[in-house]
């Protein structure tokens, strides 16, 4: 009885080479983009940086020119004003301290308007570095949703792997169901018929060793099935309480056993008719030749019974043997089989849940920065309103 599914069994999805190819091509057309937009981003930032470096040497020019400028203004003005004062005759009894203090005046004002262009060139110069940064943590943000793009795609696609490895997993579960119950049928079928199920003992023959490592599987033979009669038989000729198997491998000893002594009793047999022949030849009329070949006749029909039992025994177990061997043949196929489906899946479920975790938290981080990144732009929009 062949219990081995035939049906309901569901194959692992294998991924298309078309698809691998297409998904292949579009990671390699983002990452060109992705390049190009990053050398044009650089570029972009040489040029703001050589505007800025001849911005700023124009402004400190034109800041000298005022100063200097505004300096000579400055004393001419002074200097007209003291000869205005000097020749006009009725302001001759002006004070001298008078002069001075307005010289000491118009001092005050020009170191006044020197810090005042000079801090205004420093925060033309704060303007522009943070103009600067704001361009950079741009870029920064850029390639930050670029990854982010990324990671998100490649998410969705382990998670349609993922989803793809439950529905396989479903139906190698629905596939274990179906086994058990076949397994459950089998197991009434043979109650049903008065079979007896017997299980044998593991030996160094069903050790297999594993690929790539020293290590060794034992793998369990399968059940072999005897009738009740067979094994009442069995119990019969060999008393005892050791296993079945015991047993039949005691039964074929003994029929070696008896094939060697029926040899031996047609050797001895053939010898004995040859000395008869020669006795018969010597005494024919002799009464102790009838008597030799009645007990040699007798002795042969003996022997031929026996030896035509022990042929009938040693075929039905030579049959139960061949059942024996096939069903468990079947049965280690079975068990090999759906050990190696369920370990390949388990890797392929554990790689695949690795990989999901890498990529949450490779996302968690794209994320982090980004915040970041808008906490420190809000920050430098705030600081160019306020200056």
């Amino acid at each position: 009885m062949n219990s081995s599914p035939q049906t309901g069994r569901r194959r692992i999805p294998v991924g298309h080479d078309a698809e691998e190819h297409v998904l292949d091509k579009i990671s390699r057309r983002g990452g060109e983009v992705f390049t190009k937009k990053r050398q044009t981003r650089e570029e972009a930032r040489q040029l703001r940086m050589e505007q800025l470096e001849k911005q700023i040497r124009a402004d400190d020019d034109s800041k000298n020119y005022l100063i200097a400028d505004s300096n000579v203004s400055n004393g001419m003005m002074f200097t007209k004003r003291v000869k205005k004062l000097s020749e006009n005759p009725e302001n001759n009894d002006i004070d001298v301290d008078e002069i001075e203090r307005l010289q000491e005046k118009v001092n005050e004002l020009e170191d006044k308007f020197q810090r005042t262009l000079l801090l205004y060139s420093q925060l033309d110069n704060e303007k522009s570095t943070l103009l600067y940064e704001i361009d950079l943590l741009k870029d920064e943000m850029e390639e930050k949703d670029q990854i982010v793009y990324q990671s998100t795609r490649e998410t969705k696609e382990l998670t349609s792997q993922l989803k793809t490895l439950q529905r396989t997993i479903d139906g190698l579960n629905a596939t274990n169901q179906l086994l058990r119950n076949e397994i459950t049928a089998r197991d009434q079928l043979i109650h049903d018929n008065g079979l007896v199920m017997v299980e044998q003992e593991t030996d160094e023959s069903s050790q297999i060793s594993s690929e790539g490592s020293g290590s060794t599987i034992n793998i369990k033979p399968g059940p072999v099935l005897f009738s009740q009669q067979t094994i009442a038989m069995v119990d019969k000729a060999i008393p005892g309480l050791s296993t079945i198997e015991e047993k039949i491998k005691k039964l074929v000893d003994m029929n070696k056993k008896l094939r060697q002594q029926v040899e031996e009793t047609e050797q001895t047999l053939y010898s004995r008719r040859t000395r008869y022949n020669e006795q018969v030849n010597l005494n024919i009329n002799g009464s102790a030749n009838e008597e030799a070949q009645r007990d040699a006749a007798k002795q042969v029909a003996e022997l031929k019974l026996k030896l035509q039992e022990a042929d009938r025994e040693n075929t039905t177990h030579q049959g139960n043997l061949i059942r024996m061997e096939g069903q468990l043949k079947r049965v280690k196929a079975n068990v090999e089989q759906n050990e190696k489906e369920i370990a390949d899946l388990r890797s392929q479920n554990r790689d695949l849940k690795k990989q999901i975790r890498d990529k949450e938290s490779a996302l968690d981080d794209a994320n982090e920065t980004n915040k970041h990144l808008q906490n420190r732009l809000e920050k430098l929009r705030n600081t160019r309103k306020i200056c």
